[in-house]
């Protein structure tokens, strides 16, 4: 779980900067990211106004399926992230407090712990930054396209079919010659 305390930096004015390096194991209960190991970054917390605004850089490694030859791979996934998070309770006094005027539903809030956690948001960004075709290496060969096998060297050549026969030649004046030749070959075959 990627999180942070940030009681103290709430009780800084505003323009205050912590920075914490991280190395956390993620929750993945649903199995979708396919982790390979922990999430590694940088966060860098800056008090604003009304929140703590979270910049993040981060990497990760997934295990994907090679667009080629459909083995299995892991790539890095580097990403960054910037959200502002707002206080649900003042550090002071343990009260809540009211969210400003136009806050959105999905807005990022600091607990009651204050604490933020960007679990949600490095879930989501991970998602958005994954390769739309992975690939195990460079040059993978890919699949066969007759056989399905890799194409390694062990892959060994199939034997190519006889050349058919051309096609009789069509009348460029008569548009349907080609289909009328056509239905006659598929009515020789039944």
């Amino acid at each position: 779980m990627v999180s942070f305390n940030v009681s103290q930096l709430l009780l800084m004015g505003p323009g205050t900067v912590r920075e914490f390096d991280f190395r956390e194991p993620f929750p993945d209960p649903t199995n979708e990211l396919h982790l390979r190991g922990p999430i590694s970054g940088r966060a860098r917390l800056i008090r604003t106004s009304e929140g703590i605004l979270a910049h993040s850089n981060y990497h990760a490694r997934v295990v994907l399926e090679c667009a080629r030859c459909l083995d299995e791979t892991v790539v890095r996934v580097d990403g960054a992230l910037d959200e502002e998070f707002l206080p649900i309770t003042d550090v002071r006094t343990g009260l809540s407090v009211p969210l400003p005027a136009g806050t959105q539903d999905d807005q990022p809030l600091i607990n009651e712990h204050h604490e933020i956690e960007l679990n949600e948001i490095l879930r989501q960004n991970i998602l958005t930054n994954l390769p739309l075709q992975p690939l195990c290496a460079a040059d993978c060969p890919g699949l066969c396209p007759e056989c399905g096998e890799r194409l390694d060297a062990s892959h060994v050549a199939h034997a190519q079919p006889e050349p058919e026969e051309a096609p009789a030649p069509v009348d460029p004046a008569n548009p349907f010659a080609r289909l009328a030749v056509l239905l006659h070959d598929d009515e020789e075959s039944n």
